[in-house]
């Protein structure tokens, strides 16, 4: 599998390892067979919530393994609570009909960037059970979410990585090959190109309420594949629960990326792929010269109306990519 390339920042503002979560859809494979996975890698201990949902209590922490779908998961809670015996037949075979249709999905808990390797064994497990990802049938627009720690609460580090990302996001698009069955679902949005304008505007004195509030006016909405609403809530959560009442936002110091797909059942595919395209992101936000002849460049090309794809600072961002990959972190071009 390619190798985890190294953070820029490593640390966050306490000085400890930044910390990453996943969440991983799939399927073709049963709750209980993935939990009990899960246990045997991490060395976990299993709890059966319901049918839908489970929990590995594991030396990284808790993992969540669920069915992708709140309704089932409400009536399976509600009947695991009716039926006292843990061999529920109904429940666990209306478990597998519904895991046709919606995904499951491993929950990992926030995993400190240097143990972050110790996954690859689980995807691999998964991948020799049978589990199946976006590629598999077109009702199956699965994808792997990362959830990066800040490493600051600066609204000016934030806003950096707004900027890379914004500048970055159609040529994430074809890096992370995203599936088309996901690209028309309105869930990985990319940034408007009026928002993209406004934040490049952005410079060292720039505000956390006028980063919350760009943001709201252009993006009231979790459908974006870099959904800063996570971040914004943890910040001010009167203001966005205020905008979109929504209890599926939760507020944590963590960037919530939605756009790769999940290609486990491919061999060799891993979590670090995904990650090393990310940590594109992360060595932007670091090289503020790089940074402002990508925006310059962006600015020329929005204001001719050229399309953005295969454009001349992609060709940067592919040798950024390649040095990640071979060497595990940026060095210069």
């Amino acid at each position: 599998m390619t190798q985890f390339a190294k953070l820029p920042v490593v640390d966050n503002a306490q000085k400890s390892p930044r910390r990453v979560g996943y969440e991983l859809e799939f399927a073709q494979i049963e709750l209980k067979t993935v939990a009990q996975i899960l246990s045997e890698t991490l060395k976990g201990e299993i709890e059966r919530k319901s049918e839908a949902e489970w929990l590995v209590d594991s030396e990284l922490g808790p993992f969540i393994v669920e069915l992708d779908w709140s309704t089932g998961k409400a009536a399976a809670r509600e009947r695991a609570k009716q039926i006292e015996d843990e061999d529920d037949p109904l429940a666990e075979w209306l478990t597998k009909l519904a895991g046709q249709l919606v995904p499951v999905e491993i929950v990992c808990p926030p995993i400190p960037v240097d143990k972050i390797e110790l996954l690859d064994p689980v995807i691999e497990r998964l991948r020799d059970e049978g589990a199946v990802g976006t590629e598999q049938s077109v009702v199956y627009a699965f994808g792997l979410h990362i959830n990066v720690e800040l490493p600051d609460e600066q609204a000016s580090t934030i806003a950096r990585y707004i900027q890379a990302y914004a500048l970055c996001q159609d040529w994430l698009v074809q890096r992370h090959n995203v599936d088309l069955v996901r690209r028309v679902t309105p869930y990985i949005n990319l940034y408007p190109q009026e928002y993209v304008e406004q934040v490049l505007k952005y410079d060292e004195s720039i505000s956390m309420e006028q980063l919350i509030d760009d943001y709201l006016e252009h993006n009231p909405t979790r459908n974006r594949a870099l959904d800063m609403l996570p971040i914004f809530k943890h910040f001010d959560e009167d203001k966005i629960v205020s905008t979109l009442d929504d209890a599926r936002i939760n507020a944590r110091p963590a960037f919530h990326y939605r756009m790769p797909n999940c290609e486990i059942e491919q061999p060799g595919w891993g979590l670090a792929q995904a990650w090393n395209i990310w940590c594109v992101i992360e060595t932007l936000t670091c090289e503020p010269e790089i940074l402002a002849d990508i925006a310059a460049q962006w600015t020329e090309h929005a204001d001719s109306m050229i399309p953005f794809q295969d454009q001349a600072w992609h060709a940067t961002l592919d040798q950024i990519l390649d040095q990640i990959n071979k060497s595990g972190k940026f060095s210069s071009l």
